[in-house]
Parts: C-alpha cells; sequence; structure tokens
C-alpha cells in the first residue's frame, strides 16, 4: 500500500508540476510574474492530480498488464 501511495505522489507531482508550467506558458505567456502565476497553478493541479493518481495508478498498472497479455497473445 505505501507503494502505491509513494508512486501516485510521484507521478501526481511531476505531471502536475509540468502541465501546469506549459499550460500556464500557453494561456499567459512568460513575464515578470509567470513564476507566481505557475506556482499558484501548480499548489492547485498538485492537490488534484496527487490524490487522483493514487487512486488510478493501480487500476492503470491491471490494464496495462492485461493489455501487454493480450499483445503478446497470453490472453486467457
Amino acid at each position: 500500500m505505501l507503494l502505491k501511495i509513494i508512486t501516485g505522489l510521484i507521478i501526481g507531482t511531476g505531471m502536475s508540476f509540468f502541465m501546469s508550467g506549459i499550460i500556464t506558458i500557453v494561456n499567459t505567456g512568460i513575464d515578470p510574474e509567470y513564476l507566481s502565476r505557475w506556482m499558484k497553478a501548480w499548489v492547485i493541479a498538485w492537490s488534484i492530480a496527487t490524490p487522483i493518481a493514487i487512486i488510478i495508478s493501480p487500476i492503470a498498472r491491471k490494464y496495462a498488464i492485461h493489455i501487454e497479455s493480450y499483445i503478446k497473445g497470453n490472453i486467457s
């Protein structure tokens, strides 16, 4: 269980960090206030993305294993 939580924290943190930064650039551009807007967006994104990643990571892994088995022809 701890591994699932740690994995979700890493995925949620990384994805929210990069996505909020890129989306902030796309929506508002880079100017002297960019970093402040990005950090505000990241806090919001992180608080949403991390719990979702913790919940979805094990489900996604199960589906990925199933898809891999299907691709390799090992479906039973």
